[in-house]
């Protein structure tokens, strides 16, 4: 007896029965899950991310106990609704690898006050971020550049879609463009859903790193960038890959074609 309260009614009150009381509890492997989950887990990360992960390291886990580990660790993420976008779509999409790049730049700051511009160019078949250039100023020569160095390195896109953005119009820009053969295909005046999968990306970055770190200077947030551009290219994630990653959905189509 406990309390006053014998065995077999504390059993009959619970509804279970006294041989099940008596049976040692089983080690679920919560606990190493929990640690697994808090390694690899990122801010802002949902479950069904969280899941496709901890598979790797756990095969078989059912989604529904990543869940409620989840859950229990309380990292769960404020939903944001979103007014969705009607209108033109998005033009020239791609259909393979290299088809169709697009680019764009997005601000942010170092805490000593420096002023950061980021150069990013992402690939809208694979989602693979082929390059974010972190820099105090970015001009057409930086364009150029990078371009430059992707077009020797990777490939030349069928397309390449931007906005109107001086750095992406500067007639230097278009002259390489002319010379290695790729189309630029700008989006209209003021419909920024019209480069989507760039918009997309932008999000990401922002709610995934640029809102998480803290950069104390230009050469941290350069190595800090570059960390999460491998990060995000051969680890995280993406929900329209069937989660994999962009670089092993890139693998795998690859060799789907051979």
């Amino acid at each position: 007896m406990s309390n006053g309260v014998s065995k077999r009614k504390a059993c009959q009150f619970v509804g279970i029965t006294r041989r099940g009381f008596d049976l040692p509890l089983k080690d679920k492997g919560d606990d190493r899950m929990k640690e697994s989950i808090l390694a690899i887990w990122r801010p802002n990360m949902g479950y069904r991310m969280l899941h496709s992960l901890l598979f790797k390291v756990f095969p078989g886990i059912n989604i529904k106990r990543t869940y409620r580990l989840w859950k229990e660790l309380r990292l769960g993420r404020v939903k944001r609704y979103r007014k969705k976008r009607t209108g033109t779509p998005v033009p020239y999409g791609a259909t393979m690898a290299n088809d169709v790049w697009t680019m764009d730049i997005i601000h942010d700051s170092c805490m000593n006050g420096t002023k950061l511009r980021i150069l990013s160019i992402v690939d809208e078949f694979t989602r693979e971020c082929l390059a974010l250039e972190v820099s105090t100023h970015i001009n057409s020569n930086t364009v150029r550049t990078v371009l430059r160095r992707l077009f020797t390195t990777r490939a030349v896109p069928r397309f390449l879609r931007s906005d109107n953005g001086g750095e992406f119009i500067a007639r230097s820009t278009a002259m390489l463009l002319h010379e290695a053969k790729c189309t630029a295909r700008f989006i209209q005046p003021g419909k920024p859903w019209q480069n989507g999968f760039i918009e997309s990306f932008h999000s990401t970055l922002r709610r995934d790193h640029l809102d998480v770190e803290v950069f104390f200077n230009l050469l941290d947030a350069q190595l800090k960038t570059g960390i999460y551009r491998n990060y995000y290219n051969q680890v995280r994630p993406h929900s329209a890959l069937g989660y994999k990653a962009p670089t092993e959905y890139a693998t795998m189509k690859a060799g789907s074609l051979m």
